[in-house]
């Protein structure tokens, strides 16, 4: 008996374990495009004696307008003044955190119990505080200043040095305090960084000289294992009078964006090159958020999308690109999803934007960019029918005063079909009227909905 009870609590303890790992594994999957930015709207600043508490909140808000809007210069604009004066009416929540001073090469090699007590008595005070979005992006709308949504492209850097004229790429191993300068600014930026295994296959594909040369294809081709949407080459390089070089080259939607730095504190140097990249991301990214701006509409057909979780899925990445700014679902069938969405800006930006990301492919489109119902896909693509005469039943509903869809909202029925098979236009079984009957041959007018741009949903 007391064997059955400790192999079934071992048993238990191993299914707690497992459900554990699944639970992380999904954490980690659920933030996959979001990168570091699932903060956004957070910040943490260290706490010294000559600190107030009301320039601690000044200080965290620059911090979070400057990683929302995704522009280091923020304070240079006109409504900046006007927008701090209400950091604190914008405060949703903030504490007082202790913590231990972060590690130094002489802290590892000088490991002790006695250094442990040194550093716990040497605790850092500091301040965490957390703004409320809606406020955020309403005074960032009013200043007609950019917001950057959570969809950010995730950047693999690599990292060359010459050290003594010898040239080579060096690993967060080799160059722990490098590394940490970088994690810490991208943190501070929301930008998410990426940094490569430098194992046997990096070491078979690239090399120093291909950063020192920038032999993009070669760089590109070892990057691919990574699955980034953009690739970072830094080269680093001290001369005589110990001032550090660097050469910072951006690798992104077929583009190369290149800029040098200077500085003799290293540390600076590589903060400095972290904020160019996020600059130059922002201004290609970013978009202008206004209720009264112009914006236009675009519908996007979505293939490949079987069942309710990849939609939940599909529809939480659009709605946090920062080109969107309102996501109408228009119909669902079979696998195939159509969306309107209302941009901002270019139409050109919304669609780089989309590219950043893994979960959609694009669908090469004919010369004409027509939609060919016979076309010869090994998708095996159909045109999605819209049957427009329940917009016409609506308006016929509204003239009476009675406004359509109370019981049940369209985009609620076109979620049900996912998993029930039923048109989103009608909330029936495809191919039966009211009776059960077939029918396979609607009875209302329809039209082909002929989307601008089309996508494949990758699983």
């Amino acid at each position: 008996m007391k064997l059955n009870v400790l192999l079934q609590g071992k048993q238990h303890s191993r299914m707690m374990w497992l459900a554990g790992l699944i639970f992380f594994n999904l954490l980690l999957c659920g933030q996959v495009f979001a990168g570091s930015t699932a903060r956004l709207y957070e910040a943490t600043i260290k706490v010294s004696e000559n600190k107030a508490e009301k320039q601690l909140i000044e200080e965290a808000f620059t911090h979070v307008l400057i990683k929302v809007t995704g522009h280091s210069d923020i304070s240079a604009a006109t409504a900046y003044p006007a927008m701090l004066a209400k950091a604190q009416d914008a405060i949703s929540q903030f504490r007082y955190d202790f913590k231990a001073p972060e590690a130094t090469d002489s802290d590892a090699n000088n490991h002790s119990a006695q250094n442990d007590q040194q550093k716990e008595s040497k605790k850092e005070k500091w301040f965490w505080v957390r703004f409320n979005p809606g406020m955020i992006d309403s005074m960032l709308k009013q200043a007609q200043l950019p917001i950057w949504g959570r969809v950010r492209p995730n950047t693999l850097v690599w990292l060359a040095m010459d050290t003594g004229g010898q040239r080579a790429l060096q690993s967060e191993y080799e160059q722990p305090q490098i590394y940490q300068a970088l994690k810490k600014k991208s943190d501070e930026r929301a930008i998410p960084l990426t940094f490569p295994f430098l194992d046997l296959e990096d070491q078979n594909n690239i090399s120093a000289t291909d950063i020192w040369g920038n032999f993009n294809d070669a760089i590109l081709l070892a990057s691919r294992r990574y699955q980034s949407q953009a690739v970072l080459t830094v080269r680093l390089e001290q001369n005589k009078k110990g001032i550090w070089n660097s050469q910072w080259s951006l690798l992104m939607l077929g583009q190369v964006q290149s800029w040098q730095l200077q500085d003799k504190d290293q540390t600076h140097l590589l903060s400095a090159g972290i904020d160019e990249l996020a600059d130059r991301l922002a201004r290609q990214f970013a978009q202008v958020s206004s209720d009264t701006g112009s914006a236009n509409d675009v519908l996007v057909q979505i293939n490949n999308v079987s069942n309710f979780q990849e939609f939940q899925e599909l529809d939480d990445y659009l709605r946090n690109l920062a080109s969107v700014k309102a996501l109408g679902l228009m119909m669902t069938q079979q696998d195939r999803v159509v969306y309107k969405i209302t941009y901002r800006g270019d139409k050109n930006a919304l669609i780089q934007e989309i590219r950043l990301g893994d979960m959609l492919n694009s669908v090469e489109r004919s010369s004409n960019n027509a939609l060919d119902a016979n076309l010869n896909d090994t998708r095996e693509f159909k045109p999605v029918i819209l049957d427009n005469s329940h917009e016409r039943e609506k308006g016929h509903e509204r003239e009476k005063g009675h406004e359509p869809g109370t019981d049940l909202s369209e985009r609620e029925k076109a979620l049900k079909s996912l998993d029930a098979g039923t048109s989103s236009a009608t909330g029936k079984p495809q191919g039966q009227n009211t009776q059960g009957q077939n029918n396979s041959t609607p009875k209302r007018s329809s039209r082909t909905l002929i989307p601008d741009l089309e996508y494949w949903l990758v699983r």
